[in-house]
């Protein structure tokens, strides 16, 4: 069934929701989990339209870095406890690509509707509808 099962995190409400379904889903198939979080340095800059020095910078990917450790301990805290296999993952670069180069390999990928940049108007967040178009494996979208 679903052994091998990828959850995509950002840390927001529907991705803490997405990380239950998926840790439901490992303990059900006595699968195992990979959660990843993706630190995507084009969000720190989306709102600034200056020049910011390269230090600056670095501090705000770093600040991402650690809010994707929290947000990955979140879930692997949460497999720990009901007894599923985690392996954990933070990465840099476009979120949508890195979910499908990771997810390659794995039986479902298992992710949020709309994240932390999300706005509610939309149906499925941008992140979410590009996995879901360019996935080679099932897409569990989660409300």
């Amino acid at each position: 069934m679903f052994e091998k099962i990828l959850i995509a995190t950002d840390g927001s409400e529907h991705s803490v929701r997405a990380a239950k379904k998926g840790i439901d889903l490992a303990k059900l198939s006595s699968g195992t989990v990979t959660v990843v979080y993706v630190v995507d340095p084009n969000r720190a800059l989306s709102d600034v339209s200056f020049n910011i020095a390269d230090d600056v910078l670095e501090g705000l990917k770093q600040s991402m870095m650690v809010e994707g450790d929290k947000a990955t301990s979140s879930v692997e805290e949460s497999a720990k406890a009901v007894g599923v296999p985690v392996d954990k993952k933070v990465v840099e670069g476009n979120p949508a690509e890195e979910i499908l180069k990771i997810s390659e390999g794995m039986d479902v990928v298992v992710m949020g509707s709309v994240g932390r940049t999300g706005l509610s108007k939309f149906l499925l967040g941008s992140v979410a509808e590009k996995v879901v178009r360019n996935s080679k494996v099932p897409v569990m979208v989660v409300y």
